[in-house]
């Protein structure tokens, strides 16, 4: 129970250093909350910041994703990269140190489950470039993308003694993070939903 404990503070705490809050107030002098859609996320961060302030933000939340699984990994194996891992997108989502708000987790559970499962990653990647591509609605990509990660869990690791904790982990996570995207889901079903474009809408 302790290293869990451990695995689940490690992660909340990394997960709470989100890259866009800082990169945006660094770089351009603002709260990246307070501007476009309002969520301190990546494609936010494009869409106000453009494209060189969006790097370090990419590379923030990989980082801190990475460096929470791979402990976790150390520690309790692919079970440990899960409850590691999504403490870091919890913290993400809810980050400890700008008052509970922050994005809605997606990269960082994407760098998760690549670290977990490259083939898991793989097949929900290729959901999310085909619905992207298709829609350009990054959120609808996201959603069903995040979805299906508990399932194909389930059947990759259905021998896994860890697969009830696993699917546990998952199935509340992955709600958790479709829940982030309420918004997203709503619009979409209205078709009001912003689309995606290589072009950045750099604020002033």
């Amino acid at each position: 129970m302790g290293t869990i404990l451990f695995l689940v503070a490690i992660g909340y705490l990394l997960g709470s250093f989100n890259s866009a809050i800082v990169v945006s107030k660094v770089f351009m002098g603002y709260d990246i909350r307070t501007k476009g859609s309002g969520n301190a996320g990546l494609t936010n961060s494009y869409r106000c910041m453009g494209t060189k302030p969006t790097v370090f933000v990419l590379l923030g939340d990989i980082a801190k994703a990475v460096i929470a699984s791979v402990i976790g990994s150390m520690m309790m194996g692919s079970l440990g990269v899960l409850i590691a891992g999504c403490s870091a997108i919890i913290g993400h989502m809810f980050p400890l140190y700008f008052r509970f708000k922050g994005g809605k987790g997606i990269l960082v559970g994407g760098t998760m489950i690549a670290v977990f499962d490259w083939r898991i990653f793989c097949i929900v990647m290729l959901f999310f470039f085909v619905l992207v591509g298709i829609t350009k609605w990054v959120s609808l990509g996201s959603i069903v993308a995040t979805s299906l990660v508990p399932f194909f869990t389930l059947f990759f690791y259905r021998n896994d003694p860890n697969l009830l904790p696993m699917a546990v982990i998952l199935f509340v996570v992955a709600s958790g993070v479709v829940y982030m995207h309420r918004g997203n889901i709503v619009r979409i079903a209205q078709g009001k939903e912003n689309k995606f474009t290589l072009h950045s809408g750099k604020s002033k």
